[in-house]
């Protein structure tokens, strides 16, 4: 059913109705319509739900149910094609390609009809166009299509010459294009299923792809080719989490596509984002602001990127204590109407933050009457996903946990939960890539400890403090929304709750 909600998605998006103005007696009779307007209220219902809304009259056939739901899977593609009119928000590259594919089949078109001069002519146009856009696969196809024609129908021997080294390079620049998207390919898949004790190998392999791509960019002028270069030079960096080197090489890849003839959407959001994600590590905030701009600019509002960017957005008004802005912009996000078709790993992510922004507003750091939206749900329940990765978002559950409990003065229960907090820093904490976790845990633990005496605490905590500050974000090999807010700053939140006045604790 996923498919069918993406479509849906698509056509709600841009105000497009693919059935067109149907009236009340028609809508009765046509039962894809009455799913997909079942289905618009919501992907969370159930079957049975979704069968009643086309069988209302006897709330059955499970079996006519799967034709009908084929039915419109199939009306909401056909839609589809005539989108090209709506898709304001497509980039000069996107637009041309799509021209370009529908030119190249009225070529095809025309040369089946014998129209064969007018299909050359438009060829040679379309050639032009795709070459300076970089569709290497299209510019192949159209010099192949352009040999055959100057060869067996014209025998114009310079044209066939022309048209044949026009071949030899594009499956020469296509061949690097494969070349490298395999190489990034399969090292991605090799890092999302590799344990973190591979990250040195995953960045020898990255850094020997890329010494092995750049002989090929020195070669060919290729959009693809680069981008996926550039991909692969970017996680020589990130996968042993050097921040500092990934933040320079992002620089680097976005002068090079921001320099070409049109606007490389894609490689643009991808190195923007990498960007914002190193300037949050690297706690270069004045950069951050500018590159969230930047990355908006490139998406469209309610896409899956354009969730991320505001996630990554929340982290970086958090990590610099603008809190006001920070609860608005969750309140913002949680009530979109397309949050309710994002994959269930972002929207529990989006959950997560909840608690975290009323524990600020708890504080009194947010005076901004909060929204119902954000005042439901538990402080850290809900989350079936993140609930089973011990080492992974769990930490920022317990997190929150822990500082509401302190901030409520419910001694008797951290006393409680203590022992249990050890025994899972001990058995899920110990790596290397979450030692900041481990080290702020410890110091939530030396609380009860010292008898919730806030000045007491604070000198019990400073040995870890120091350790944890030792290890700044950027070497921490820990997911960056793990620590939804600094670990330094919670912790001087966490006193605030036990020491009322500030400035009796220790600096």
């Amino acid at each position: 059913m996923q498919d069918v909600y993406e479509l849906i998605l698509l056509f709600q998006r841009h105000r497009l109705r693919p059935f067109g103005q149907l009236t009340r007696d028609q809508s009765g009779k046509v039962k894809a319509y009455q799913l997909f307007e079942g289905l618009c209220k919501g992907r969370n219902r159930s079957r049975a739900s979704n069968i009643s809304d086309v069988y209302a009259e006897n709330g059955i056939g499970e079996s006519n149910y799967q034709e009908v739901k084929s039915a419109l899977l199939k009306k909401l593609l056909k839609a589809v094609l005539f989108f090209d009119k709506a898709l304001t928000h497509q980039s000069d590259q996107q637009k041309a390609y799509y021209e370009c594919q529908k030119q190249w089949v009225l070529v095809r078109y025309l040369t089946s009809q014998n129209a064969n001069t007018v299909a050359v002519s438009l060829a040679n146009e379309l050639l032009l166009r795709a070459m300076k856009y970089d569709f290497t696969l299209l510019c192949m196809d159209i010099s192949a299509f352009l040999r055959n024609q100057y060869g067996l129908r014209e025998s114009n021997d310079r044209r066939y010459k022309e048209a044949s080294v026009h071949f030899q390079y594009f499956r020469s620049v296509y061949d690097a294009e494969c070349t490298a998207e395999e190489l990034y390919t399969g090292l991605v898949m090799r890092m999302a299923n590799a344990p973190c004790a591979e990250r040195e190998e995953i960045h020898r392999l990255a850094t020997e792809y890329y010494e092995q791509c750049e002989g090929l960019m020195g070669t060919f002028q290729s959009y693809r080719l680069n981008m996926y270069a550039y991909m692969l030079g970017l996680m020589k960096y990130t996968s042993i989490d050097r921040h500092e080197e990934a933040y320079a090489f992002c620089e680097t890849a976005i002068n090079y596509f921001s320099g070409l003839p049109f606007l490389a959407r894609i490689p643009l959001q991808v190195f923007y984002y990498q960007h914002l994600i190193c300037s949050i590590h690297l706690r270069c905030y004045a950069a951050s602001r500018k590159y969230v701009r930047h990355c908006l600019q490139l998406m469209e509002e309610g896409t899956f990127n354009w969730f991320k960017i505001k996630e990554m957005h929340l982290l970086l008004l958090l990590h610099t204590e603008q809190h006001e802005r920070s609860a608005k912009l969750l309140a913002k996000v949680l009530n979109h109407a397309d949050m309710a078709y994002l994959p269930d790993f972002i929207r529990e992510m989006w959950s997560l933050f909840k608690p975290y922004i009323r524990y600020l507003a708890s504080l009194g750091k947010i005076e901004t009457q909060l929204k119902p939206v954000l005042q439901s749900g538990g402080h850290y329940g809900g989350l079936p996903v993140y609930s089973k990765e011990k080492s992974g978002m769990q930490i920022a559950i317990l997190v929150i946990r822990q500082l509401q409990l302190i901030r409520d003065g419910r001694y008797e229960q951290i006393q409680i939960e203590t022992k249990m907090l050890e025994e899972y820093c001990n058995r899920h904490l110990r790596s290397r890539n979450t030692r900041r976790s481990y080290y702020f845990m410890k110091m939530l633990m030396q609380i009860p400890l010292a008898g919730f005496d806030g000045r007491m605490a604070a000198s019990r905590g400073r040995r870890y403090l120091e350790k944890l500050e030792q290890l700044p974000m950027q070497l921490a090999n820990q997911t960056h929304e793990i620590e939804i807010i600094p670990y330094d700053m919670l912790w001087k939140y966490a006193l605030e709750s036990l020491q009322p006045c500030l400035s009796a604790l220790p600096e």
